[in-house]
């Protein structure tokens, strides 16, 4: 018995690691086509992209392991069927339920490491996340002050650098703000000294000159310190990630006492999405073990098809359940965790079937 358990356990390890591996590179995709307008617009390398995407696997990782597990569970034992081991195994003595034991140990296992995941790494990753992409912003010809140039690529600021100091330190600059009315002259800021901090430019001992519509001088002012902030770009960096998805459940619960009542319905939807996520690996693991454990003769065209329709089905209902509670319609907890029911209720009938009928 131990013998066969842990073949099923070698047999199920590749199966799960390449669909986990696929699922998430299919959820990667909208995020790698993002950052290939920084690659080609903003002049990130290629390097450091992949760094920034390194950091959103962990919280994929929490949605594409339940459903890997699943499709990675239906191809070994469809490959069984194929084969006749199912069908020998049973002959060995074994039960449906000695079967699918190892296969709810893998589930079980799963669902430990979805909780480290989202308890551990996920909010250091989202830490890293904005670190890194500040940094990279940072070192990017773009943004490095340089003398005698002229920097254009800015969203609301364009800055012209006369000289640089060996700390770094630009001298005796010249910002023009850029008005949304293109037929608007620009203000135009003046500053003895700058440098970068905070995802910002500060400059020291600046002037301002604003202008009317007929280019005459509107206003002119001075300030010991002028913060130019320039958030369009950093922000583009860290993109696709909440803050609220970036706390563990334990924060999130610690932090729903501290917040605005406005405030609260999100850390809910975020507690119950969660957990909803971590107690999915077990009914899908049964439904696919069910789906796909048969005779060889049997055809398994519909079985993986139903199997996507069920994968595809959870996932659309959670995120209606989501959409409904974030606008107030639902209950976050039904909303949430109305799904895992239905899957844990076609589970056990799928299993109890089985058990009737046997392989």
């Amino acid at each position: 018995m131990k013998i066969i358990n842990k073949y099923i356990l070698d047999e199920l390890k590749g199966p799960i690691i390449l669909a986990v591996f696929v699922f998430t590179f299919i959820f990667l995709l909208d995020i790698v086509v993002t950052m290939m307008e920084h690659i080609i617009v903003k002049g990130i390398s290629v390097f450091d992209v992949l760094r920034l995407l390194s950091f959103y696997i962990p919280p994929i990782l929490t949605q594409t392991i339940p459903i890997g597990m699943f499709l990675g569970i239906m191809i070994c034992f469809t490959k069984f069927s194929r084969n006749s081991e199912s069908v020998a195994m049973v002959s060995t003595g074994m039960s449906i339920r000695d079967i699918l034991k190892p296969i709810l140990a893998i589930a079980i296992g799963a669902s430990i490491f979805i909780i480290f995941l989202q308890e551990s790494i996920i909010p250091r990753s989202f830490i890293k996340l904005k670190y890194v992409g500040a940094k990279i912003a940072y070192e990017n010809p773009v943004f490095q002050l340089k003398e005698k140039t002229f920097i254009d690529n800015l969203d609301e600021y364009s800055i012209y650098v006369d000289k640089v100091s060996s700390d770094g330190k630009a001298k005796n600059i010249i910002a023009f703000e850029k008005p949304e009315d293109k037929n608007k002259f620009p203000m135009v800021l003046t500053g003895e000294e700058a440098f970068w901090k905070d995802s910002a430019i500060i400059v020291k001992e600046s002037q301002f000159v604003s202008f009317d519509e007929t280019g005459k001088k509107n206003l002119i002012g001075t300030f010991d310190e002028k913060k130019v902030v320039l958030t369009a770009y950093f922000q583009d960096l860290n993109i696709k990630i909440k803050d609220v998805e970036a706390l563990s459940i334990t924060d999130l619960i610690k932090g729903i006492k501290k917040i605005e009542a406005t405030e609260v319905i999100k850390y809910k939807i975020e507690i119950f999405r969660k957990l909803a996520l971590v107690f999915s690996t077990v009914p899908l693991a049964v439904i696919g073990f069910c789906l796909s454990l048969g005779h060889h003769r049997i055809s398994k065209k519909y079985s993986f098809i139903l199997a996507m329709i069920i994968i595809f089905a959870y996932i659309i209902f959670l995120n209606i359940g989501i959409v409904m509670a974030s606008a107030g319609k639902l209950n976050p907890f039904i909303a949430t965790w109305t799904p895992n029911v239905l899957l844990y209720l076609l589970g056990y009938k799928l299993y109890k079937a089985k058990e009737v009928r046997g392989i």
